[in-house]
Formats: structure tokens, sequence, C-alpha cells
């Protein structure tokens, strides 16, 4: 809901069935949010209320804890501050990122970013106020294990089994330099998610709004990603405990239909071979009892029936 006539309100779900740690910090100029940085477990959400002119950018932390001196870091998306919160830090990649442009009285814009890597599937949806035609649901969804990704981008756990990042495309820079044009590697992003900025010179992947809302979910239920190999709603590993796919909805990947539907007609097919098989055999041994009235066994090459 909103909390004054100006104002925006962001509400942060995590459908993983992990917890990970949201974080948040405004660009130069625009006022810190609070909190910039919580814990959110599997299912739970957050509404933050954001200054109707504010911009900044929102990702999601994981594999976070403390250690024994109290200092809180982050496998994924850490900002350097030893702490949940993380105002006066700045993100370490990789991570995926939402960025948003709000302005009063004015459209907001809003983007999901790979440009300083990937960590967490993310959706960004608009909520209420007036609907242009470049306001819509954007996002990106990887299997950040897919062997379509090369070696060289991959941070796996700490045992080093699993893949629970992809660096960026452009160095691994925590701001977007002006020299990070695309290359072999972001045109791999942008065949994943063609919705997503995947280099800093990528312009064509703003959308605007007029006076919304914003939900951002983490792992996404039922938002397929519109590229080529790579894509679809495949979610990375259990980012809490490294045990390979858990057992809940996101921990393995769905089944292509396609491939379910090729083997149903072989199955149909075999099906009907062996039923014509089996009536052949059964009219050929009716021949052989009673060659003199079996009128149609040459059908089925019945060489001794004899009319």
């Amino acid at each position: 809901m909103r909390v004054g006539t100006n104002s925006a309100t962001f509400t942060i779900i995590n459908a993983c069935n992990y917890n990970i740690w949201p974080a948040i910090l405004s660009n130069p100029g625009s006022p810190p949010l609070s909190p910039t940085g919580f814990i959110l477990s599997q299912g739970d959400s957050l509404a933050i209320s954001v200054p109707s002119t504010w911009s900044g950018q929102l990702w999601g932390r994981t594999q976070c804890a403390a250690d024994a001196a109290g200092n809180f870091t982050c496998l994924t998306g850490d900002c350097g501050t030893s702490a949940v919160e993380c105002g006066g830090g700045q993100l370490s990649p990789p991570a995926t990122t939402a960025n948003f442009t709000l302005t009063d009285g004015g459209p907001s814009s809003y983007l999901v970013s790979l440009v300083v890597g990937y960590n967490l599937p993310i959706m960004v949806v608009p909520q209420g106020g007036a609907r242009s035609q470049n306001c819509e649901t954007v996002g990106c969804v990887i299997d950040s294990n897919s062997n379509y990704f090369p070696q060289e981008l991959r941070v796996t756990s700490a045992t080093g089994s699993k893949t629970v990042a992809l660096k960026s495309a452009c160095g691994g820079a925590s701001t977007a330099p002006a020299d990070c044009n695309p290359n072999s590697n972001s045109n791999l992003f942008e065949k994943s998610c063609p919705q997503a900025q995947t280099s800093a010179s990528d312009t064509s992947s703003s959308f605007t709004c007029q006076s919304v809302d914003y939900a951002v979910h983490f792992c996404p239920s039922g938002f397929q990603s519109t590229g080529g190999t790579g894509t679809g709603n495949i979610i990375p590993q259990d980012q809490n405990n490294n045990n390979g796919p858990s057992d809940g909805l996101y921990g393995k990947k769905q089944v292509n239909s396609n491939f379910i539907i090729g083997v149903g007609v072989a199955a149909a097919v075999i099906g009907i071979v062996l039923m014509i098989w089996i009536w052949r055999r059964y009219r050929k041994s009716k021949c052989e009892l009673h060659p003199c009235t079996c009128t149609c066994c040459s059908i089925f090459s019945c060489s001794i029936c004899v009319d």
C-alpha cells in the first residue's frame, strides 16, 4: 500500500527455498532507505517505503554468516560493511541487481542488470498506477550450473562442487565501467535473459511506468526467460548448504514438455505396431487351421491359405 501521495512501495519477496539477505543502496544524491540490509527467510516478504524522487539498486546476498568476532560476510553480493545492514557499503560482485530511478510527478524507470554478474533469479513486477506499453514484468532466470556458461565465469561454493554465481561479463567490476562493451560472454547473458542489461553500453533494457509500486521476487515462481539455451524455470542449487538440489520447488529442473510428448508418441506407435503383430499372428493361426475358409489371409502373406 502507498504511504503517501508522492511515494512508492517496494515489496521484496523471497520465494527461494533458503534464506537470502536483500540489500538496497541509494545512488549519490538520493536519500538512504531503511533498512539497507535484512534477512528474508523462505516465503517471507518486506515492504519498504521509497521517496518519490530516488534512484538506487537492490540485490540479494547468499550464503551469509557471522564469524566468531561477529563480522558478517556473504559469499555472493556482500556489501563490505561486516554487518547485515549495507549503509555506507558497496556491492561486491557478482550479483543480479534491480535498478530503479523514481521521479516525482514523472515516469519511473527500472531494469534488471547482469552487468556485475548473476547470483539469484529475480523478477520485477509493477503494481497499480498508469500502465504504459513499456511498463511490464521483467526478470532473469538462469541455471548457473549449466554447461552453457564457461568455467571462467563460475563462482563455486566453499566445497567447489557447485556453481553459486556467474561473474560479470564486464570483468567483475562493482560499477559498470564505461569501456564495458558487448563481448562473447555478455552475448551469452543476453541470449539467456534478453530483457536484462548485460553491458554498460546496453540502453535498450530499461522499462518505464507512471506512479506505480513494485514487487521484487527472488526465485520467482512461474516466470520464464524468453531466451534460448541456458534459460527456463531452472533455479540454482540450495544456496544455504551446498548439498545439491533441494527437494523444494526450486531445487529440480522441470522436464522439457517436448521430450514428454515425444516419449508419449513413441510409446503409442510401439503399442499400435504390437497390436497389429498380435492380430496378424492370430489370423495366420486361423488360416493354418482352416485353409479353405480363410479369405483374407493374403493380406498378411498367409501362403498356405487356398480358396
